[in-house]
């Protein structure tokens, strides 16, 4: 039975706000996804956040129980609502559908393999840009390890806090925050043109990979010791450096799926020929 607190009577937010401003449209496209996180304070602390800054959806990929913890509903202090419809899915991938493009978070220095991390301010307008008819996410990890480099590979972007030092690193409510507040500071301008880039979902351009590595592995080759995550993660890199539209996906696989098709056939006649 849930814990969850009775909620005071609303007042106006006009009463209140010392700065009140119009909520910008592209906000309602953008997502946070937490992965796995392990507090429950933390997760209602997150609703709080994204109710504060004008977002509507939060998504929690297997995450701790919470739902009937006192920490996450007394944490969501006037963001209830968010925590009550928040999605709660069982894999990264299931809070990604839909999603075309994805911002990875980190505070430590990451693979050379993956791209440089720009600083939240940077991830942040072009989040406003891109939202402004495109679904974006930004996705935070755990607590205490953060995202995987394999996570961090699946992301278009990636972005970090700059700090004075190295340690203590942020909160995952406060990681939120920053990135949160600056993505709808980056939204209140009025220059944020169209972008034409028709990205491609992000669980399109998995499948797509997958289907790269299948043709690779079919004609024989041989990533170093056999590592096709390491390798996986260089094919992802080279193809984020022009974003793929749908239609590039199409484009490519009619190479890469006709390739194998005619491997398939090949080996269905030498088969039937012995």
């Amino acid at each position: 039975m849930s814990t969850e607190p009775k909620q005071k009577p609303k007042q106006p937010t006009e009463s209140f706000r010392a700065l009140p401003v119009d909520v910008p449209k592209n906000l309602s496209n953008i997502r946070i996804i937490l992965f796995e996180p392990r507090e429950p304070g933390n997760i209602g602390s997150v609703a709080r956040v994204v109710k504060g800054m004008g977002l509507t959806q939060l998504y929690l990929v297997n995450p701790v129980p919470f739902r009937n913890e006192d920490a996450a509903w007394n944490m969501a202090h006037g963001a209830r609502d968010i925590l009550k419809q928040c999605k709660v899915v069982p894999e990264l991938k299931d809070a990604l559908n839909g999603i075309q493009y994805l911002v990875g978070t980190t505070h430590r220095r990451r693979d050379v393999r993956l791209p440089q991390p720009v600083s939240a301010r940077d991830a942040a307008n072009t989040i406003a840009s891109v939202s402004q008819d495109k679904s974006v996410a930004l996705l935070f990890g755990r607590e205490d390890f953060g995202l995987s480099t394999d996570q961090m590979s699946l992301c278009q972007l990636t972005a970090s806090v700059p700090m004075a030092t190295k340690n203590p690193s942020l909160n995952l409510a406060q990681a939120v925050q920053i990135f949160a507040y600056e993505v709808f500071v980056a939204s209140l301008g009025e220059d944020h043109a169209l972008v034409e880039i028709d990205y491609a979902e992000v669980n399109a351009l998995e499948d797509f990979y997958g289907r790269v590595t299948r043709l690779l592995d079919k004609v024989g080759m041989s990533p170093y010791n056999q590592e096709w995550e390491t390798y996986l993660k260089s094919l992802r890199r080279v193809f984020s450096r022009a974003p793929l539209e749908e239609r590039d996906i199409a484009t490519l696989d009619m190479i890469f799926s006709t390739t194998y098709r005619h491997i398939l056939r090949l080996e269905q006649r030498i088969e039937d020929s012995t």
